[in-house]
């Protein structure tokens, strides 16, 4: 008996593959960020991650990820789905709620690798965990946000509608 909840999740779009992270898939989710997610000129991200000397991002990666896991509970949780294509991956899509059960409401973050960024991934993968946010988990709103350009925080919500 497997027991972790969402070891046989697996979100398909008709490129991706998305799957909770697991410790063999987050080693190489480490290798990814190691090799570049932005820009050296630019921090996309509220945390400056990306920025720890280079033998720390894989341990924080892990120890991150594991975190997250050991915090997961019917209200409040995050899943991070390690995108692949082609069986490598390439980022992560995180979908996360708080209080989910009365506000049936879910957020989105993520992140690819700089050499899979520009080539229509990032929306591909989102899609999909609003896809299942919305069928399957019954979620009637989500948020989405990123950090743009200019540091500026914008974010967008969608509603169900009937």
């Amino acid at each position: 008996m497997n027991h972790w909840p969402f070891a046989d999740l697996v979100l398909r779009t008709p490129r991706l593959e998305l799957r909770p992270d697991d410790d063999a898939g987050l080693l190489e989710f480490a290798d990814v960020a190691l090799r570049g997610v932005h820009p050296p000129d630019y921090m996309p991200f509220g945390v400056d991650w990306t920025d720890a000397p280079r033998d720390r991002p894989g341990t924080n990666t892990l120890q991150h990820h594991w975190g997250v896991r050991s915090r997961l509970s019917t209200a409040n949780w995050t899943l991070n789905f390690l995108v692949r294509m082609d069986g490598r991956v390439l980022g992560v899509q995180t979908l996360h709620a708080e209080d989910f059960p009365v506000l049936r409401e879910v957020g989105t973050g993520s992140w690819l690798g700089l050499e899979h960024q520009g080539k229509g991934c990032g929306t591909e993968m989102r899609a999909a965990v609003l896809l299942f946010a919305f069928d399957h988990l019954g979620a009637l709103a989500a948020r989405s946000s990123a950090f743009e350009r200019v540091r500026a925080r914008s974010t967008t919500t969608c509603r169900r509608t009937a």
